[in-house]
């Protein structure tokens, strides 16, 4: 069996509140701001063998908040800022639908992380989500995975939710950089 077939474990990133500050909807490129550290930790999880995946709802499109090309403006301005700090993600998958659109591919379902698995060929068990929202965390159970809560942006609203909800797969955080340390130090167990 080539090198080409084996599969590799990747973490499943939020971006609004776990990699970048929460603004509700957000359309300007010029309000992306990063978390401390955020690139440093994405480098670690390359350099620990991780595809590095961002899988996030914008179901402000839908909504007629912000345009699909709003949209790629932020992301673009999110993959520059991290570029100018050397780090990148592998792979930017978004969900543009409301929860009544019933989509396979809005957090918590796992159509976005089924897509970047064919992409990247990726091992969903030995896979991790990270972010602020209890959807995160349900995608993490969803994908045969394990979760992270961060507890930026979103993250302390849903604190008591999650553990009420006894997903036993996840994990709580201070922020992404915690997160990860906790990725590296899980996967050498």
């Amino acid at each position: 069996m080539g090198t080409n077939n084996i599969k590799k474990p990747a973490v499943f990133l939020d971006r609004d509140g776990t990699l970048i500050f929460n603004r509700n909807y957000l359309k300007f490129p010029s309000m992306v701001k990063l978390y401390s550290c955020v690139a440093e930790s994405i480098n670690k999880l390359h350099t620990t063998g991780f595809k590095v995946i961002v899988v996030t709802n914008q179901s402000g499109i839908r909504r007629g908040l912000l345009t699909e090309n709003e949209l790629y403006k932020v992301n673009e301005k999110f993959l520059s800022i991290l570029k100018s700090k050397n780090a990148k993600v592998d792979g930017l998958y978004y969900c543009p639908h409301i929860e009544s659109d019933r989509c396979f591919c809005r957090k918590p379902k796992i159509g976005m992380v089924l897509q970047a698995a064919n992409d990247f060929n990726i091992d969903l068990s030995k896979s991790y989500t990270v972010g602020d929202n209890i959807k995160d965390c349900l995608l993490g159970f969803n994908m045969g995975g394990k979760s992270i809560l961060v507890l930026t942006g979103h993250g302390k609203k849903y604190q008591n939710n999650l553990i009420n909800a006894k997903i036993t797969t996840f994990i709580i955080c201070k922020n992404f950089k915690q997160a990860v340390n906790f990725i590296i130090k899980d996967t050498k167990n």
